[in-house]
């Protein structure tokens, strides 16, 4: 059975950390790294085309985002699969890795506010609980 590691990435300067820590583990241990992506529902009090902009701005970012994460990987010699999901972050991460058999989520301490909390204590530690396979957070 293939090896999965999984890492939680939002473009924060945490999360990053987590990527460069979960493609060292991937590489080192012969594992395949997924690169996972929440991009969180707008909120509805927008119009619908300002909603309709905001989400694809936001996937955009994301895009570019991953393509980075993918890139920075595969010079690592290091295998790399992407997942973009939209929802909540808590439960979009502990899914995916379920549905990935994932062996280790690594995730920043810290990330953008809006999407993965402003402190261990909230999403992190959400996703701890949730999560279905080890969880590494990077400091």
């Amino acid at each position: 059975m293939a090896k999965v590691v999984a890492v939680g990435l939002d473009g924060s300067e945490p999360s990053w950390k987590a990527l460069k820590e979960a493609a060292w583990l991937a590489r080192h241990h012969g594992a395949e790294l997924l690169v996972i992506s929440i991009q969180e529902s707008i909120e509805p009090s927008y119009s619908a085309s300002e909603m309709l902009a905001a989400e694809k701005t936001a996937r955009n970012v994301l895009e570019a985002v991953q393509a980075e994460a993918q890139l920075l990987a595969e010079t690592q010699g290091v295998r790399v699969a992407t997942c973009i999901l939209t929802g909540n972050p808590t439960t979009g991460l502990a899914e995916c890795i379920k549905q990935n058999s994932v062996d280790l989520l690594v995730i920043g301490d810290k990330g953008h506010s809006s999407i993965w909390g402003a402190l261990l204590g909230t999403t992190a530690e959400k996703v701890v609980r949730l999560a279905p396979c080890s969880v590494l957070v990077v400091r």
